[in-house]
């Protein structure tokens, strides 16, 4: 006797208008939100009011923790969410009502997902998000400054093949290291 397997339905591929907008919409909300602690150490260890998320202004250690924790807040934003709250989606996926499924058209897995959002989108897609900044200025800080423009050049090289792979096959850099593609429609 054969085992029934489950069949998923191919959702439909999300739109370009509307996955272009979420993609603008969180990469300002997840930037924000990673610049949460790290504005907040900045005003508690100078007394300014202003919001500082240029790591290699602390002192250190204290850059390299702003950073540490600005990376895990925007894995919060890019991860978390999309993984346990709102699965396949973070805030700008959801108001545009698109989601990240595998390439089998099920929720992406744990791993999978990780890979995605916090390698492929936070670090080396990052060319524009405060994630891939702290990213390279903390390398910038334990190479002594040698590493930044280089890094900030090879960041915008990789977003810019993904942009190119995106128009061309439908499908960034993160969902081919991945193995997921951006669907319309929510889960």
């Amino acid at each position: 006797m054969r085992k029934k397997q489950n069949v998923v339905p191919a959702p439909e591929p999300a739109p370009w208008n509307r996955r272009g907008f979420a993609y603008v919409l969180d990469g300002y909300l997840g930037s924000a939100f990673s610049a949460i602690p790290v504005g907040l150490l900045w005003n508690m260890l100078t007394g300014e009011d202003v919001i500082n998320t240029d790591l290699t202004q602390f002192q250190v250690p204290y850059g390299y923790l702003a950073g540490l924790l600005g990376l895990v807040f925007g894995a919060i934003y890019f991860f978390v969410i999309p993984m346990w709250v709102w699965k396949g989606q973070t805030l700008g996926k959801r108001l545009m009502n698109i989601r990240i499924i595998g390439e089998d058209n099920n929720p992406l897995p744990a791993g999978r997902l990780a890979v995605r959002q916090i390698f492929g989108v936070m670090v080396f897609e990052a060319a524009f998000l405060l994630t891939g900044q702290y990213a390279v200025q903390m390398l910038t800080m334990l190479t002594f400054g040698v590493t930044k423009k280089a890094l900030s050049y090879l960041l915008f090289g990789v977003f810019l093949v993904s942009c190119w792979l995106a128009y061309r096959d439908g499908k960034a850099a993160h969902d081919i290291w991945a193995k997921s593609k951006v669907a319309d429609g929510k889960e």
